[in-house]
């Protein structure tokens, strides 16, 4: 008797839906894993018996968890150049000068991903962390990284993800969207009003190589009720917008190393 050899394609497909929805529910049992995704109990089970013997996986009890041999690859993938060994420590500035929530940010599969966020000591917390990724059209980051990227890069996010709506404020008009971007390559400054969240706000400034095209971008993010007048408008700005400059500067003096 023969026996039908596995597509090693699909099979690998499972695998990372089970990593995706172990990291959507942040730790859990086979059968928390299985409904979440829909893969059967005994294909969850193989997997994870195999992450786990390779460490990738670890267990407590009967609930499984992703292992810090992720954390390993992840500071790989973040050193990948030198947007976070420049960015970081004046993102660390403008924290430690403003108090306020400070957002590093590039592009990764037509989306922003944060590469790194501080947390001061401000009563507000927010729920993204380093490595979520965020919309193009409609956070401040994104605004300042498509403002100073080839028009093909909003095309692939429009396609790929639409110009979604998440609060009355967005803008998912492909024309109107054009026009916001450039007023930010006028003043190398993006403002989000309350378009991902309502009462959040943000502003970013691109982070630039030598040919002007964006990097990444940083940013502050606080409560709208305070992010407001020439604090918000100004000078909030001109923190991200200065160390932007410097982040850039740094980058274009080391071009060619990495």
């Amino acid at each position: 008797m023969t026996h039908k050899a596995k597509n090693p394609i699909n099979s690998d497909l499972t695998l990372l839906e089970i990593l995706n929805g172990l990291d959507e529910l942040g730790g859990g049992r086979i059968q928390d894993i299985a409904d979440e995704t829909g893969i059967t109990k005994s294909t969850v089970h193989n997997h994870l018996s195999t992450l786990r013997q390779q460490g990738f996986i670890v267990k407590d009890g009967d609930r499984y968890y992703l292992g810090l041999r992720f954390l390993k690859l992840g500071e790989v993938a973040r050193n990948r150049g030198p947007l976070f060994s420049f960015g970081r420590p004046e993102a660390d500035k403008v924290a430690n000068e403003t108090g306020e929530l400070t957002n590093l940010s590039t592009v990764e599969h037509a989306r922003g991903v944060y590469l790194y966020r501080t947390q001061s000591e401000q009563e507000v917390r927010f729920s993204t962390a380093a490595g979520e990724y965020h919309d193009l059209h409609c956070s401040a980051t994104g605004k300042a990284i498509l403002a100073f990227s080839p028009e093909s890069v909003l095309d692939e996010f429009e396609d790929v993800h639409g110009l979604t709506r998440y609060t009355q404020n967005t803008i998912t008009d492909r024309a109107e969207l054009e026009e916001s971007l450039e007023t930010v390559r006028e003043r190398q400054l993006a403002l989000d009003l309350e378009e991902y969240e309502k009462g959040l706000r943000c502003v970013a400034s691109p982070i630039l190589d030598k040919d002007d095209r964006a990097l990444g971008a940083i940013s502050v993010s606080g409560p709208a009720m305070k992010f407001t007048g020439e604090y918000y408008r100004e000078t909030l700005a001109e923190a991200v917008k200065s160390a932007a400059n410097v982040i850039s500067l740094n980058i274009t003096r080391t071009e060619g190393t990495y």
